[in-house]
């Protein structure tokens, strides 16, 4: 049982991928059909931890999987404290799900989420706070050891 985030990434093999963070628009306009846009105002990191001792398909340990979260809660706070009202994040925690990967042998994979979004009206687009808020979060991921993928 690992008890520390550091030695839960070397025993789980953490890994992360930054995708685009999108929300979907609705203008109206009068009686005309309704258009919908897709803006991007964020970014979702997505952390992996791959099932290392064997391939079944159970989530870690529910102690394990809440050290991880609890470990990226306090990374998401320490950068909110340097973002002031410009941006946000959130932890997403995703307990009774796992995912395989197809690109892997179908290894078995928890997940944990952080969400940078805007915080500049819903159709305004990410910019330098939330590019900043990213590298930060990046920066103390790497520092503990979680490779991006």
């Amino acid at each position: 049982m690992a008890d520390n985030i550091g030695s839960l990434v070397k025993k789980y093999h953490a890994f992360y991928e930054v995708l685009p963070h999108y929300v979907l628009i609705e203008d109206r306009h009068g009686n005309l059909p309704a258009t919908t846009r897709r803006v991007q105002d964020g970014f979702d990191i997505d952390i992996y931890g791959v099932r290392t001792e064997d391939n079944k398909m159970v989530m870690p340990p529910t102690r394990e999987y809440a050290l991880g979260y609890a470990g990226l809660q306090k990374i998401a706070q320490d950068v909110s404290q340097h973002t002031g009202d410009s941006c946000s994040l959130e932890v997403m925690a995703f307990p009774s799900s796992f995912i395989l990967d197809a690109r892997d042998h179908a290894k078995v994979e928890a997940l944990i989420r952080i969400t940078i979004s805007q915080r500049r009206g819903l159709d305004q687009p990410a910019g330098l706070p939330e590019q900043h808020a990213l590298e930060e979060v990046e920066k103390q991921l790497k520092s503990l050891g979680v490779a991006r993928r």
